[in-house]
């Protein structure tokens, strides 16, 4: 009789188990400097635009991708904040701390800016292939004269990077580290552009 309740009560917490909504999961976008990494003297103040992200991406539930035609959300997978604030954070973050620049502001009333950085986060997903899943960014990023609102520098990129194993955690650091990647190559380039001047 006891052997009949017990099997009978762990039937009901199995499926009680099984029935039960997944814990949600927020992520957030971190542009951490690197050691070693190069850094590149432009000498201005910078003001960092809110970022423009493709609609079908500005929404807080973090997008996968099983094929070239179908995309998914995951139920309780989170951005922390929507897209156009992560990267905003994230860009403006990166680059006070990596210097360079004499001041950078996410308020365009803070100081006098020379430079406007406009971003436009046009995909970020992952992406489920059968064997490997990897994080997509794909981003413009356009320097201009904040005074003229002449472009300076314009650098676009579309990338795919592995995760380190067919988890969503590894997502947002893979997505990260492309941010952190393209924004030295786009400094590199406009540290360049300003010297010939």
């Amino acid at each position: 009789m006891i052997r009949k309740h017990a099997l009978a009560l762990a039937a009901v917490l199995l499926a009680a188990a099984c029935l039960s909504t997944p814990t949600k999961r927020y992520f957030q976008i971190v542009a951490e400097v690197r050691d070693g990494s190069p850094s590149h003297r432009v000498d201005r103040a910078l003001y960092v635009e809110p970022v423009r992200v493709d609609p079908l991406y500005d929404d807080f539930r973090v997008i996968y991708r099983v094929s070239a035609y179908e995309l998914k959300y995951y139920s309780s997978v989170f951005w922390a904040k929507k897209p156009d604030a992560l990267f905003r954070e994230a860009m403006g973050d990166y680059l006070l701390k990596k210097g360079g620049f004499s001041r950078v502001t996410l308020d365009v009333l803070q100081g006098d800016p020379e430079i406007v950085l406009r971003a436009t986060v046009r995909q970020i997903e992952e992406i489920d292939n059968p064997k490997v899943w990897y994080g997509r960014l794909a981003m413009d990023l356009e320097f201009l004269e904040f005074k003229s609102g002449r472009t300076i520098l314009r650098h676009t990129f579309d990338r795919y990077k592995p995760l380190g194993a067919r988890k969503v955690r590894f997502l947002p650091a893979v997505l990260s580290g492309i941010l952190v990647d393209e924004l030295d190559v786009a400094l590199a380039k406009l540290a360049e552009v300003l010297a010939a001047k």
